[in-house]
């Protein structure tokens, strides 16, 4: 709110790394950073994050497209279709979501208000800055079907709190089936590419330079900003357990 010129880039860069403060059990690795010098052959990325949600059952890889919403009406149906009205960068999240069995996100970096409500009715939204939303309910609204006139709520309206998916009772228990009907049997049982359990099992200061490269050039990860990894395993296991644990 007081620093305007700061993007979705810079946001993301700056949580992730709060993140892997917080929380041993989190991994993540900036492609950009190890792409830069490459040559023409990278363009830029096409999502702002990839993250893998890790059960001891069952994975969730969500791939994510991050926008900054803040004021209460600023052409979010122009904005949703970036760029010029093609909906191009839309298309190509739920392309590549549907090609690579992935689970397309839209993440919001907002400021709620005293009228925002969110999906989960359970959860306070007033000290909540990240939401995400499913990209083809978002794809609604860029397609006109809530009208030409959106507000930022009529958005937050379709999405939770990111951190909800690792506070609730149901996590790894429903909450995706629940509060993203939308995903249509998206969620599947999913191996996790080698990169993935890389990232799992290295320590923070192991990570090798020379091998993420490879898995960058392997894997085609130049689409991405930034590959985030998180084990819930435990919270998989044991919830209440877990849950207390991020309560303290």
């Amino acid at each position: 709110m007081n620093v305007e010129g700061v993007g979705e880039e810079s946001i993301t860069d700056f949580l992730l790394w709060k993140w892997a403060l917080i929380d041993r059990k989190f991994r993540s690795i900036k492609v950009s950073s190890f792409t830069r010098q490459e040559e023409s052959s990278i363009s830029g990325a096409d999502f702002e994050m990839e993250v893998w949600l890790v059960g001891s059952k069952l994975n969730y890889p969500l791939v994510f497209q991050a926008k900054k919403f803040v004021k209460t009406y600023d052409g979010y149906v122009n904005k949703l279709n970036y760029p010029k009205n093609t909906k191009n960068q839309m298309s190509t999240l739920l392309k590549y979501a549907s090609a690579n069995s992935r689970i397309p996100f839209y993440a919001f970096y907002s400021l709620p208000d005293e009228k925002t409500k969110a999906m989960c009715r359970h959860n306070d939204v007033e000290d909540c800055g990240v939401f995400m939303a499913h990209a083809k309910v978002v794809e609604e609204f860029a397609d006109g079907k809530h009208g030409r006139r959106v507000s930022k709520n009529d958005l937050l309206g379709v999405s939770n709190p990111f951190h909800c998916i690792f506070c609730c009772p149901i996590a790894f228990r429903g909450y995706f089936e629940k509060y993203f009907p939308s995903i249509d049997g998206e969620l599947s049982e999913q191996s996790l590419p080698e990169y993935v359990r890389y990232l799992l099992d290295a320590h923070e200061l192991e990570i090798s330079e020379e091998r993420v490269r490879t898995f960058i050039k392997e894997y085609n990860l130049g689409k991405f900003r930034h590959i985030a990894v998180y084990d819930m395993r435990e919270l998989e296991e044991s919830p209440n357990k877990a849950l207390q644990r991020t309560s303290r």
